[in-house]
């Protein structure tokens, strides 16, 4: 006897969309078929007429707390949050620390993960400023443990303070970098804006008096991720080295993507889904600091933009970049050189992508599962274990009713004491999620619980690495 049914919804399988029913056993998908088929009986069935049934969300992007960043967000509440909200795996970052090697970053991930996961979780090594060659050479061994993805910064994204340690890795060290994850069949993740640009901007704001921080746009500007796109890009094409650049913000960095894959590269591009949704006019507003995430909002025109390279299919992925703190932490600092960055949408980032790209624009479903579960489960070698409904695959599934039509509430959330989506217009909303068969919410209510969530170990296809897919 099977587990679980989801009967009669609208199911988008690899194949397409269309009424089907999933049956589910032993945690993973067993067959996916036509509404009513005989031979499948399951211990409970759930009625999805009406509703749309998807991959769980996989979350690309997120900045987990621990003993060392006790301001932010641990696993608990954000993975609570993330099934809240649809998503089933969160890929967080394993940051490197002084006088310690991309190994102990690992560990130390892992610690603040175990019994704290109400999803399952990977890691993307982080490197510290001037990694060592030792550091570099411990990349095909974290490729054989299954952790295939490494992130750098262009630039130190702050001028120097206690608050924040630098991460830049300059560009002799990027290409040794990249030597080593092409040879090991991994990808890089880049956070790319030119250091020299930010920092004479930084100099000029404080020169001329403009160092609230509603000019963050103009330190952290659209010409700086222009000039450090193009620089990664060739730099990643003479080293054959596959790139994905994170939470892309303007108009210049889709661009750039999409001229690099034109040409072959595998190149991929991240968009944030408050990227896409505000702009630098709502650092204006009171407390506008809340709004920021770095590198920064741009222009509405930037947001629609954005909105459209999902839509079309040249970006990949939208994301959250998640750094979840309380409303105080989030207000404390009001400058361009200190203000808090991160966003806490993870619950928002798949019920927006609904609303904004479905609802609104008229994405196709198909193209919906591919920028937030589907793609980055590709790109981050987890498909087709996580990011399908196919027979084989985890029974990670989130059930969207597309009849909501409402604003946002803070009672509708379920992490800190605030949130930018408070009043936002949304049209379509998760309400069920399962992980691996188990329901882990239904309708509001918790049935999931801390320890639930697996580490995951991943292997990129060479279908991602040698060519943009």
């Amino acid at each position: 006897m099977l587990d679980v049914t989801i009967s009669g919804g609208t199911v988008v399988t690899p194949s397409g969309a269309r009424v089907m029913d999933v049956h589910i056993a032993d945690g993973v998908i067993a067959a996916v078929t036509l509404p009513g088929t005989e031979g499948f009986e399951s211990g409970q069935t759930i009625d999805a007429t009406g509703m749309i049934v998807v991959p769980g969300g996989v979350e690309p992007h997120a900045h987990i707390g621990g003993p060392r960043q006790p301001e932010r967000s641990g696993a608990e509440p954000v993975s609570k949050a993330a099934i809240f909200g649809g998503t089933t795996t969160v890929l967080d970052f394993a940051t490197q620390v002084p006088g310690h090697d991309l190994l102990h970053a690992v560990d130390e991930a892992a610690e603040r993960w175990k019994g704290q996961g109400y999803t399952d979780y990977a890691y993307h090594p982080i490197f510290g400023h001037r990694a060592t060659e030792t550091d570099i050479g411990q990349i095909p061994e974290l490729v054989q443990l299954g952790i295939p993805s490494f992130k750098i910064f262009t630039t130190s994204i702050r001028p120097p303070s206690p608050q924040m340690e630098n991460r830049q890795t300059d560009f002799g060290r990027l290409g040794a970098i990249m030597e080593q994850v092409s040879s090991s069949g991994g990808i890089l993740l880049v956070h790319s804006e030119d250091d020299e640009m930010v920092h004479y901007n930084y100099e000029r704001a404080e020169a001329e008096g403009n160092y609230e921080w509603w000019h963050m746009n103009e330190v952290h500007s659209r010409e700086s991720e222009d000039v450090s796109f193009r620089r990664v890009t060739r730099l990643a094409e003479l080293k054959s080295c596959p790139i994905y650049f994170v939470h892309i913000s303007a108009i210049e960095g889709i661009k750039e993507v999409a001229r690099a894959r034109k040409s072959g590269m595998p190149v991929y591009g991240e968009t944030l889904h408050n990227y896409a949704s505000f702009s630098a006019a709502n650092y204006r507003e009171e407390n506008g600091m809340k709004y920021h995430t770095y590198p920064s909002l741009k222009d509405e025109a930037d947001g629609q933009a954005l909105w459209q390279a999902l839509v079309d299919g040249t970006l990949s992925t939208v994301a959250t970049d998640l750094v979840a703190t309380t409303w105080e932490e989030k207000i404390r600092f009001k400058t361009v050189a200190d203000v808090t960055g991160g966003h806490n949408g993870i619950e928002t980032r798949v019920g927006i992508a609904y609303t904004e790209g479905v609802a609104n624009r008229g994405m196709s479903l198909e193209q919906f599962v591919n920028i937030t579960s589907a793609n980055p489960a590709r790109i981050f070698g987890m498909y087709p274990k996580k990011g399908a409904i196919a027979p084989g695959s985890d029974a990670d599934i989130t059930i969207i009713d597309p009849s909501i039509k409402r604003k946002l509430t803070a009672n509708d959330l379920h992490m800190n004491d605030y949130s930018i989506w408070e009043g936002f217009d949304i049209a379509g909303w998760p309400i069920t999620t399962l992980l691996r068969g188990k329901v882990v919410v239904d309708k509001g209510q918790l049935l999931g619980s801390p320890g639930d969530g697996q580490f995951l170990k991943r292997a990129i296809s060479s279908d991602i690495t040698s060519r943009p897919m």
